[in-house]
């Protein structure tokens, strides 16, 4: 068993949100390492009721950690959230994912990066172009216009959409939709239920941003899964080479060591003692002529 992948949540209000991320998780279909953060994390809400809102500012309606929710600057929160990644691109996490669909900037970090916002809009430009006519259901007395589609130009000149607030009625919302052929709910916060209920009365397929997200995500994550299969086949294949005089046993512990993999690790996914997988480990560093752990990693990586 190779290590499992350990991602980054990152919300635009406060952590943990699990209003979302657990829904988003289980469509994944795989066992990973969860980690959440949020932008305004170690923010008091009420400081927020001491910023005004200039009428033409771009906002963000988002939770915080009691539960309360806010209208805030989108600006203050994209400096938030970039210096949050560019924290969080130091830490070792295989995945970084933005879970929400109203950033106006991109982001580049080192750490492979989901970005709902650019995610979903590229889903919603692939059908825009070749012909579907997509229907966008978005808060906009919440949220503003501007912040619906950040790059694509060619889904300004596609898409039809309805932008209803955040309690509004979904007889009016399809109704302003019957001509589409596919409808996408663009806000991290609509769940499976609401897209049940407005394929109902509509008709239409409905994918919402955090289905979106997640396919785009396990996609990534089965893409990672099989490379890291071939790798460890290969370093397999090339220590038996190389290192003739080594069992299969010792193999099999030194590529799980160079996997990532604790002793303790090891010893569960090969179903041997804690004890069993020192030995092996100590003899593989002999015949290697290594003395240590990164030693070993290093004289079997450079094979």
């Amino acid at each position: 068993m190779a290590r499992l992948p350990r991602i980054a949540f990152v919300t635009i209000g406060q952590a943990p949100r699990p209003d979302i991320v657990p829904q988003l998780v289980r469509q994944l279909d795989t066992e990973i390492i969860i980690e959440e953060f949020g932008a305004l994390d170690g923010i008091d809400p009420s400081e927020f009721d001491r910023l005004p809102l200039s009428p033409n500012q771009i906002t963000l309606h988002t939770r915080f950690a009691n539960g309360e929710y806010k209208i805030v600057s989108a600006d203050f929160v994209e400096q938030r959230i970039a210096a949050l990644c560019e924290k969080l691109d130091q830490e070792n996490f295989d995945f970084i994912v933005i879970v929400s669909t109203g950033l106006q900037h991109d982001i580049v970090t080192k750490t492979p990066l989901l970005n709902g916002q650019t995610i979903v809009e590229a889903w919603v430009q692939s059908l825009s172009m070749v012909g579907c006519r997509v229907g966008i259901i978005y808060s906009v007395d919440l949220q503003g216009t501007e912040n619906i589609f950040t790059h694509g130009s060619a889904i300004r000149q596609s898409v039809s959409y309805t932008l209803p607030g955040p309690s509004g009625n979904i007889d009016d919302i399809t109704s302003n939709l019957r001509n589409c052929d596919f409808i996408v709910m663009y806000s991290m916060a609509y769940s499976g239920e609401m897209a049940q209920k407005v394929s109902a009365q509509s008709g239409k397929p409905v994918a919402t941003a955090r289905n979106i997200l997640a396919s785009s995500l396990r996609m990534q994550l089965n893409s990672m899964t099989d490379t890291r299969a071939r790798e460890r086949k290969n370093i397999a294949v090339r220590m038996s080479q190389a290192y003739p005089q080594l069992t299969r046993r010792e193999i099999e512990v030194a590529e799980n060591v160079v996997a990532g993999l604790s002793n303790k690790e090891i010893a569960r996914v090969l179903d041997i003692s804690h004890r069993t997988v020192e030995i092996h480990r100590g003899r593989v560093m002999k015949k290697l002529g290594v003395t240590t752990v990164s030693g070993l990693i290093r004289q079997v990586l450079v094979l």
